[in-house]
């Protein structure tokens, strides 16, 4: 199964891959959202993008720190 596509404001409002977030990102999603809502935020794909955003709400979300980039 391939990686969602959905619109990054980053990227220009362009649509791009997301992934589920792991490791150290997933720990900065989980302390910006809470545990309980931590598994609808996704992170672009692209290449040097640091937004995460809600699965369903491309306009929710955040950038990560620029040491993910």
């Amino acid at each position: 199964m391939s990686d969602p596509w959905r619109r990054c404001l980053n990227c220009g409002d362009t649509h791009q891959n997301f992934q589920k977030p792991t490791g150290d990102a997933l720990d900065i999603v989980v302390a910006r959202v809470g545990p309980a809502d931590a598994g609808k935020y996704w992170r672009c794909g692209r290449q040097g993008c640091l937004r995460v955003q809600n699965y369903f709400a491309h306009r929710d979300g955040f950038d990560l720190p620029p040491s993910f980039g």
